[in-house]
């Protein structure tokens, strides 16, 4: 039986080859068809690997490498942002309010009065919401009216690098956020480039530090945020309260730098914004700023107002007490965070400094007044890795890749074409003249 199965398996073969070999020979007798095989084939191969190209170029045109050559580096400090924040209701502030006001308050009213004033993402109480008049003030004018808007005003000294700086308003400029009022060091929303700030470090330096001694304020507090210098304090930024406690807090920072075609890449290759690249006009693009822009979106939808808004700063659309209630009850920070994680809309910056807390601790080697509040901000140890992006396939690598594999079909068929040709020209003559 197994010998009838390899004698049948054995014919197959022959029949099989015995066809084969005739297609073969057919088919290289007939070299028209040859060629166009071989064309058709070369064809199908360049125009593959030309996709290749165009893929790689839209999907792999950016890398992010490692230096360490830290030796030399100008670094530069992070943003520093100094806010105003509630304390608790004081009599003198009572007093003020009333005389501003020009009627009697009672403490309940001044109370709700004063955590209106205070108002911002992190701090809504919607039973202020419960008090009309005499509450509904307007916001806008009663914190122009009782908070500063220099630094002078609150800073006793302020020390860079252990050396007193003599004058604060070069370093902490005045401006309204998300947050409320705030005072910001080294932001890019008051320097062009980064290289302008006044706040920066060699690697060489022994003192890396940003030291901070407040005056003792009656109505208000401070929270101090530290930040990437495009960032902004927003409603999901880490902050840290400063108490009459000395407070050193330690930070580790590694700068991201760019090679100078990558601003030219699609954001959708890059995966990051650059600071230009900002739709708000006055405020660099950062993640910070694009989540602002979104929950003040949210606030006017389900509102009809909001706490801050970069792209209109109209004070006749800044929420009333009587919107506080529906503030607090839309979950807004939550459907916020939700919606961009979501939908990816906020990219970060493409300048972006990496930031990671090293730790806080009281600060109990130097003494200092009864009343004055220290906070004391350090770069632990100084950066020994820098990021550097750079640019794999710019469009001039395109099109001398699309170039050299166009090159190489039309070098390699050459030669085909010609003897096409000339096998048409052989039949012809052969018709022609037998």
């Amino acid at each position: 039986m197994w010998r009838k199965a390899v004698a049948m398996f054995c014919e197959f073969i022959r029949s099989f080859m015995t066809t084969f070999s005739g297609f073969l020979k057919s088919f290289v007798q007939k070299k028209g068809l040859l060629w166009i095989f071989v064309l058709g084939v070369s064809g199908w191969s360049t125009v593959t690997i030309l996709v290749l190209l165009k893929n790689r170029y839209e999907t792999d045109s950016t890398t992010i490498g490692v230096s360490t050559a830290y030796s030399r580096w100008i670094n530069t400090f992070p943003s520093i942002a100094v806010c105003l924040t509630k304390t608790r209701v004081t009599t003198e502030f009572q007093y003020e309010l009333q005389k501003y006001l020009g009627q009697n308050l009672s403490y309940t009213i001044a109370k709700t009065i004063y955590e209106y004033a205070f108002i911002n993402p992190n701090n809504l109480n919607e039973k202020v919401a419960s008090c009309k008049s005499p509450c509904d003030v307007d916001i806008t004018k009663l914190r122009r009216e009782f908070f500063p808007t220099n630094c002078t005003e609150f800073f006793e000294k302020v020390y860079f690098r252990d050396e007193l700086m003599p004058d604060c308003e070069e370093i902490f400029k005045f401006h309204e956020t998300e947050m409320g009022y705030c005072f910001l060091a080294n932001n890019l929303l008051d320097y062009k480039t980064i290289e302008d700030m006044p706040l920066r470090y060699s690697s060489l330096d022994k003192n890396r530090n940003l030291r901070l001694i407040f005056r003792q304020a009656l109505i208000y507090a401070y929270e101090l945020y530290v930040n990437s210098p495009e960032d902004l304090p927003f409603f999901n930024a880490l902050s840290y309260g400063i108490s009459n406690e000395p407070q050193i807090h330690a930070f580790n920072v590694e700068e991201i730098h760019n090679q100078e075609g990558v601003i030219d890449e699609p954001v959708s290759q890059r995966k990051c914004k650059f600071p230009s690249e900002s739709s708000v006009e006055g405020f660099p693009y950062s993640f910070s700023t694009c989540m602002s822009v979104i929950r003040s979106q949210f606030e006017m939808e389900l509102c009809n107002c909001t706490l801050f808004n970069p792209k209109d700063r109209n004070e006749s659309i800044y929420c009333g007490i009587a919107a506080t209630q529906c503030l607090e009850r839309a979950n807004l920070a939550s459907k916020v965070k939700e919606y961009v994680g979501k939908n990816m809309v906020c990219l970060p910056s493409c300048v972006e400094q990496q930031i990671s807390l090293v730790g806080s601790i009281m600060d109990t080697k130097n003494v200092y007044k009864n009343g004055e509040h220290v906070v004391e901000v350090q770069i632990a140890s100084p950066p020994t890795a820098r990021y550097h992006r750079s640019v794999t396939q710019t469009k001039l690598d395109l099109i001398v890749g699309i170039g050299s594999v166009v090159g190489l079909f039309f070098g390699a068929s050459l030669l085909n074409l010609l003897e096409i040709i000339s096998y048409f020209i052989r039949t012809v003559k052969t018709m022609i003249f037998g």
